[in-house]
């Protein structure tokens, strides 16, 4: 009865008031008292959804949704942390803190009291046999910290980068040259990449930090080092440190499952209105119901709202009345794979020491199925992802962020009263994870700060490599050597996960080249002032254009002029619209033009989807152009390899049926939504003396009911609604 009668309690006290959208506006005294009623809300809105985010996060899929989900479970405990551990990063955040994660846990519980006395628990927990235990503050780490592991680190690359050597090694073509097609595919730092700022625009370029370097025969010496483990005993490693299994859970259950994210911030001098805007459109995929949610919150000290993710009491992307923000993923190298040799009975030599592999043994419960153990093995730098017994060595992600993810959050909760660009610095010394940061004042300031604890490397090691012990990092960069740019001469900021400065090296992954995709977004963002139509303009333009025609453009042309049936591809402007001949041919071409190019050499390492996700425009312009180490014209021409491609995707694309462009979409209650490559959420704000704010997310705030799709119309047009605080 004592749940029954808090419920209602706190539905009295409110007050939440719902917009047209369904929109929770929260009015309270005090911010703790305000997350409370947003835990209330949200669980109202998405209580199914964070009932799945809190399983996925901690491992518990399989319990109640049986064996097909044990493989996430799995990699779960074989890499994450224990309660205990989740438990110990709650108790490091700072004491107003904890007493917000309490009361967003106690507003959930409230939700759940009444919705189970009243019959209004979501279907899915009477469909698969349990109902909700009460959520706790773990429940909420466990999910800001997978967020912050998900969108906040890059690199850890290394045991793919091992496993794509021992594969070319296999491959007759390039035998001996694997290195060459290693830097092909990798190269450490490309100059022409497209950057965040340019060199005017970055304080730092004329006196950088020392970046971490090494030369090929400090490659072949590490190589010759190491203990080597088979292939087949690298493809299942590669797939645990990709965590390909929980990627997929998350995407079948609606919880966030990809990153990529754009953001741009104009200052008031390059303004049409003469005051900052803040554009910032996070990718992290498209599902019913949106991965994301929305709110806002009125406190005597604390004006906040936009968007937030189901089960973490925080507003993550918005506005304040002094500040408005966004967030890109940084793709920052926070992470190596680092071996140790195996002297047995489950001992590692570090340095001249001798450690024990420490076990930590967790049972899954399996729905139908008797418990399954599984034994997480860690040393003393991270969980082991691959021991070689035939090698004899372990293999052992290191992360600068270990059991310091929730540092991130406490750090984030600053903003809210954060008014300058020097407050804003105080917040991002704090952060431990990777973040492209964008914000700008109502003191009409602009910045950006690239965030996370990157480690400083000792040169002669190859980061795309597994390391030895005595590579060991040497703390980390300093926050002042981190790139940033505050109130650029350029008055603009734009990023698309690319390179963020021209100094900043790739490590092991991506491989930011001379193609990237955030050259669509800075060329539509070149006028002398930009408003709300530019910025909108330009994110209607990234999800048509194609990222590859304006470049292969000229050298398509030269190649197929006079070859028969090119007529239409030769008149491709680069849109990609439905219903178009031109955008399907060229996509096709594509495909075929990759295959030309690397399959003989390189083959489809590991598999199809990696392939074409390594082997990057940038790296194809520069096969054709005779530019990349290894020679991937194969003693043909660069005009030959583009005639066959185009004559194989003509075949192809004269047998696939439609014959036209038919673009992706995103599903909605009520129907599809055309061209996904957008934001799961986007966001527009003028930042005036109080912050003014525009809106999308699809298909609506709720996972049933009227606002569960309530936004659907909105994004098909590329319209926004209102948003912002009340009071």
């Amino acid at each position: 009865m004592l749940p029954v009668i808090l419920a209602c309690a706190l539905a009295q006290q409110g007050p939440i008031v719902r917009d047209g959208y369904g929109v929770p506006h929260i009015q309270a005294s005090t911010l703790t008292q305000a997350f409370e009623h947003a835990g209330y809300a949200v669980a109202q809105d998405r209580l199914w959804q964070m009932e799945n985010s809190r399983r996925l996060a901690r491992g518990r899929m399989a319990e109640v949704f049986g064996p097909n989900f044990f493989a996430s479970d799995r990699e779960v405990a074989l890499t994450g942390y224990t309660d205990e551990e989740l438990r110990a990063q709650l108790d490091l955040l700072r004491p107003e803190l904890r007493e917000v994660y309490a009361a967003y846990a106690k507003g959930v519980n409230a939700w759940i009291a009444e919705a189970n006395g009243a019959g209004k628990l979501p279907a899915g927990y009477a469909a698969n046999g349990f109902e909700p235990e009460p959520w706790s503050e773990v429940d909420s780490v466990a999910i800001a910290v997978r967020m912050a592991q998900l969108f906040g680190s890059g690199g850890g690359g290394e045991l793919r980068n091992l496993a794509a050597l021992q594969y070319f090694r296999t491959r007759q073509p390039i035998r001996g040259r694997e290195l060459d097609a290693l830097d092909d595919l990798l190269p450490n730092n490309d100059p022409r990449a497209i950057t965040t700022v340019s060199p005017e625009d970055d304080p730092l370029a004329s006196n950088p930090p020392k970046m971490p370097s090494w030369s090929r025969a400090d490659t072949e010496k590490q190589l010759a080092a190491m203990p080597m483990p088979s292939l087949l005993e690298l493809v299942p490693a590669v797939r645990l440190q990709a965590f390909e299994e929980t990627q997929w859970a998350a995407q079948e259950t609606a919880t966030p499952y990809k990153w990529g994210s754009y953001a741009i911030v104009v200052g008031k001098e390059r303004s049409a209105t003469g005051r900052p805007w803040l554009l910032s459109g996070p990718q992290m995929g498209h599902a019913v119901p949106s991965i994301v949610h929305e709110l806002s919150i009125s406190t005597p000290d604390v004006k906040l709202a936009g968007m937030d993710v189901p089960g973490v009491p925080a507003v993550i992307i918005g506005h304040t009345d002094k500040l408005a923000w966004g967030l890109t993923t940084g793709v920052a190298d926070l992470q190596d794979v680092y071996y140790f040799q195996d002297l047995g009975s489950d001992r590692y030599r570090l340095g001249d020491a001798e450690r024990e592999v420490t076990k930590v043994e967790r049972k899954v419960l399996v729905k139908g199925e008797e418990p399954r153990t599984v034994v997480q093995q860690r040393t003393d730098w991270g969980p082991v992802l691959l021991h070689s017994r035939g090698a004899k060595v372990y293999f052992a992600r290191r992360t600068s962020y270990w059991k310091r993810e929730m540092e991130s959050w406490d750090a984030h909760f600053d903003l809210y009263k954060s008014a300058t660009s020097q407050d804003v610095d105080r917040f991002g010394r704090r952060v431990s994870v990777a973040f492209n940061f964008f914000y700008a004042t109502t003191h009409g300031e602009i910045g950006w700060r690239y965030l996370g604890r990157f480690p400083q490397r000792k040169d002669g090691y190859d980061a795309r490599l597994p390391l030895p012990a005595e590579a060991a990092w040497q703390g980390d960069l300093p926050f002042e050597q981190m790139p940033h740019a505050r109130n650029p001469k350029s008055g603009l900021i734009a990023n698309w996960n690319n390179k963020p400065v021209a100094w900043w090296p790739n490590m092991d992954t991506p491989a930011w080249g001379r193609l990237f995709r955030n050259g669509i977004l800075v060329r539509e963002l070149t006028g002398d002032k930009l408003g709300p139509a530019d910025l909108e303009r330009a994110v209607w333009t990234v999800a048509r254009r194609s990222q590859e025609w304006d470049a292969f453009a000229p050298i398509v042309r030269e190649a197929l002029a006079g070859h028969p049936g090119t007529q239409v591809l030769l008149g491709y402007d680069g849109w990609r619209l439905d219903g178009l001949v031109a955008p399907r041919l060229f996509e096709l071409m594509v495909v075929e033009l990759r295959k030309q190019l690397f399959e003989s050499s390189l083959g489809n390492f590991l598999n199809p989807e990696f392939f074409n996700q390594a082997l990057q425009p940038g790296l194809m312009l520069d096969a054709l152009e005779g530019r990349a180490k290894v020679d991937y014209l194969n003693g043909r021409s660069a005009s030959q390899v583009v005639r066959t491609a185009f004559d194989a995707a003509l075949a192809r694309w004269t047998s696939d049926g439609s014959g036209v462009y038919v673009g992706p979409s995103f599903r909605a209650p009520t129907g599809s939504v055309p061209y996904p490559e957008r934001g799961t959420y986007i966001q527009i704000i003028e930042v005036r003396d109080r912050p003014m704010g525009r809106n999308v997310l699809p298909p609506g705030v709720a996972e049933s009911g009227p606002h569960s799709d309530d936004q659907s119309d909105l994004a098909r047009a590329w319209l926004y609604k209102a948003m912002g605080y009340r009071g």
